[in-house]
């Protein structure tokens, strides 16, 4: 069935919808809303002899701006991850997370903000025209032209949502409706995660460590202790990889005095330096703080061979690791034979082969 479109357009599967997490919050006036709550599609495949049985579902977490609807159907109106990995015998759970999509927001919870078409073409979709990094050069897999006018980049932007501004918010509130859901499913899952969502996972695993089998992390947001933005760049997630905050051993009460930080320069032409723990002694032990609730995690880290992340997911890789997610690996997915795509892979041309790569490493459990 690889690359099969009509096999999977067809993949029998039961549908469920329903909402988690949220509290009800009381205003001035003595009335309550209902607020941080996340709605969740439950896709359940069929049973069937052409399909393995996995013991494992899958959540799909979107990333800034976006929607769960991401992972249905692709801007060319090709079938998405979704139905790729229904089609493999897994169980699939699409959010929205808090405050996007069909997951309210209340004016209390803070201001929102939304990207124009002219940043989304830059790091998106026309890479190789505007895009001013040294990989965007490479970037051929979106399909069109990738700008205003093109049909299927106005489909992909018209599906774009607002995002709240405060990130530490916008993380905590998925960290929460997140956790919910795994409550919910009442065994462990794999979490697969792209862009600023890639930071939900650490925060969930932070959590509910017995239950996130393995994490699957799209280009997630970073490098560590910075963040490379759609239309600015600077210092940010002060725990790391997350703006809320993890538990450290020692713990970490201030990230700003408690964290010792160096630069590790780039190993290779073409990628950023990125900013680590100091390997030396620090006040009250020795060595970097470990992220002690994600040690036994599986994580691959998904890097594709045009996007600006080719620059400094290394970065990511490595703070991993340095702080004791000894488990995680580096999908270059170049190295693999998959070539000429950007931030968005799993809605390029070539989503598939970029889905069996993610099920193979997963088969390796």
């Amino acid at each position: 069935m690889e690359g099969n479109t009509e096999a999977r357009f067809s993949t029998l599967h039961r549908r469920e919808v329903f909402y988690v997490g949220g509290q009800y919050v009381l205003d001035a006036a003595g009335n309550h809303t209902r607020q941080g709550q996340m709605y969740v599609e439950r896709l359940i495949p069929a049973e069937s002899d052409n399909t393995p049985d996995r013991p494992f579902p899958i959540i799909f977490i979107h990333g800034a701006t976006r929607s769960g609807a991401d992972w249905l159907t692709k801007p060319d109106g090709q079938p998405g991850w979704a139905s790729y990995f229904l089609s493999r015998g897994f169980e699939c759970y699409l959010v929205d997370l808090p405050f996007c999509g069909r997951s309210p927001w209340h004016p209390s919870n803070g201001t929102m903000i939304a990207h124009p078409a002219e940043a989304i073409q830059t790091m998106f979709t026309a890479c190789k025209d505007l895009g001013k990094w040294p990989q965007a050069k490479l970037h051929t897999q979106w399909p069109g032209t990738g700008r205003i006018g093109d049909p299927v980049f106005d489909q992909f932007f018209a599906s774009a949502q607002q995002v709240l501004s405060d990130p530490a918010a916008r993380e905590k509130a998925s960290q929460e409706a997140c956790a919910a859901l795994l409550d919910r499913i009442g065994r462990p899952a794999i979490l697969i995660a792209h862009s600023a969502g890639g930071a939900t996972p650490w925060l969930v695993a932070d959590v509910r460590p017995a239950a996130v089998r393995m994490v699957v992390a799209l280009e997630p947001a970073g490098p560590p202790f910075y963040k490379v933005g759609m239309t600015n760049s600077g210092p940010s997630a002060p725990y790391g990889i997350a703006n809320a905050p993890l538990t450290y051993a020692p713990p970490v009460a201030d990230p700003d005095a408690d964290f010792a930080k160096v630069l590790v320069p780039a190993p290779g032409l073409e990628m950023m330096d990125c900013v680590a723990q100091a390997e030396g002694e620090r006040e009250g032990g020795a060595g970097p703080r470990q992220l002690v609730n994600l040690a036994r995690v599986r994580v691959l880290v998904v890097t594709a061979q045009a996007s600006y992340h080719a620059q400094y997911d290394w970065g990511i890789v490595r703070y991993l690791r340095q702080a004791g997610v000894r488990g995680t690996e580096h999908l270059r997915l170049e190295e693999r034979g998959v070539c000429g795509n950007g931030h968005m892979m799993f809605l390029e041309r070539n989503s598939d082969a970029v889905a069996a790569e993610v099920v193979r490493w997963i088969e390796k459990d």
